[in-house]
């Protein structure tokens, strides 16, 4: 009795150690709550998100006890126009990234890419992406932080970038006029890691990078794959059900 007992512990550890692997390192599950990403993805929308393409993340806890974790090399890279899952970095000026928050958007500038909106269009490098409608509001080319590019931070630039440079990790001072990034004097910052921009596809009414800016390359947990149930005030929205996410 006790060995079947002993026997019994064992299975279930191991099924929800499983289980719990698959939904961190593979497929995960995520609910739309908002109306940002009109007309691909809906409210009360329910997503398979494929976790594994740009690089598994092991689980960091299970049942409440730190693991060792890492992250599994990608099978590709993120693509403009991928509809992406990632951890909100933050607003504006919050330095400490929010977790356990995710967002779902459209990736439109890759690093080093230029992205605009001019005339209501929606350009990257210049050209413009069919992804969206007429935007109301035009937004002034930003160039999207790649691994080692330099930023100007002397004084007439170091209040734009300075959440950016404290989020890398580094100490950021003002003394006596001049920029003091890890206590060394300079003028100019080298980016440490790789940045994505993402738009909501409803451009008109979304918070996205226009909003709070570049999504770290770390950030991004997965690819949405399929609408695998939709319901809303309405009820279940059959037609919804099985939508592969493009």
């Amino acid at each position: 009795m006790l060995q079947r007992l002993t026997d019994g512990v064992v299975i279930l550890f191991i099924t929800l150690l499983f289980a719990a692997g698959l939904k961190s390192c593979i497929i995960d599950a995520y609910k739309i709550p908002t109306a940002s990403m009109e007309s691909t993805l809906h409210v009360g929308d329910y997503l398979l998100v494929n976790k594994f393409i740009f690089g598994a993340r092991t689980p960091e806890k299970f049942l409440y006890i730190p693991l060792p974790h890492f992250r599994f090399p990608a099978f590709r890279s993120v693509c403009r126009g991928d509809v992406i899952v990632f951890d909100f970095p933050g607003e504006p000026n919050e330095v400490i990234m929010v977790r356990n928050l995710f967002l779902v958007k459209r990736c439109v500038g890759l690093p080093g890419d230029t992205v605009d909106v001019t005339e209501g269009n929606v350009r990257v490098n210049g050209l413009r992406l069919n992804f969206f409608d007429r935007a109301k509001e035009d937004y002034s080319p930003v160039v999207v932080p790649r691994l080692g590019m330099k930023i100007t931070v002397d004084n007439n630039f170091i209040n734009r970038w300075k959440v950016f440079i404290q989020r890398e990790g580094s100490s950021v001072e003002i003394r006596d006029g001049k920029v003091l990034i890890d206590q060394q004097e300079t003028t100019s910052y080298s980016v440490k890691r790789n940045y994505y921009f993402a738009f909501g596809d409803n451009i008109n009414n979304s918070a996205d990078s226009r909003t709070w800016g570049f999504i770290p390359e770390e950030n991004i947990v997965g690819k949405a794959m399929m609408v695998y149930f939709s319901k809303n005030d309405q009820g279940i929205q059959w037609s919804r059900i099985g939508t592969i996410v493009r």
